[in-house]
């Protein structure tokens, strides 16, 4: 069983809002300052979203640990 591009697409999503809420939460303790807290926040986790998307399709084409029901 394959997991399709768009249940990826939408779990990197959801996973990456929750990323970026805790992200912009610590740069705020640490910085005091809203405007880098957000900066921060969006800019990390907009790149760490495409990554994961491309982790995720690359590790569902691989047959290793995988088990056929």
């Amino acid at each position: 069983m394959t997991e399709t591009r768009k249940r990826s697409l939408i779990k990197s999503i959801t996973w990456r809002v929750i990323c970026i809420i805790t992200s912009i939460v610590t740069a705020y303790v640490l910085t005091g300052k809203i405007d880098v807290s957000i900066a921060i926040g969006t800019l990390y986790n907009a790149i760490t979203m495409i990554l994961y998307y491309f982790h995720e399709r690359f590790w569902n084409k691989l047959e290793w640990g995988k088990q056929k029901i």
